[in-house]
């Protein structure tokens, strides 16, 4: 699970987002070797929603274990 201590804003309207989701995703860009959870073998994308808008966002977590 993704270790963030800083919360992602909504791109729409800029409340608070909620972390929803993890989900581990294949090596499929370059710039995702970088970011690559060498334990699980790929990337983890953290997937957000917005509890004032509604709108679904996410974004990649850097590497680590």
């Amino acid at each position: 699970m993704a270790n963030r201590s800083n919360k992602m804003l909504c791109p729409k309207c800029g409340a608070e987002m909620n972390h929803h989701a993890d989900k581990l995703v294949d090596l499929g860009r370059p710039e995702d070797a970088q970011r690559m959870n060498a334990a699980l073998g790929g990337v983890i994308e953290e997937i957000h929603f917005c509890p004032a808008c509604g709108a679904v966002a996410s974004r990649r977590e850097d590497g680590g274990t």
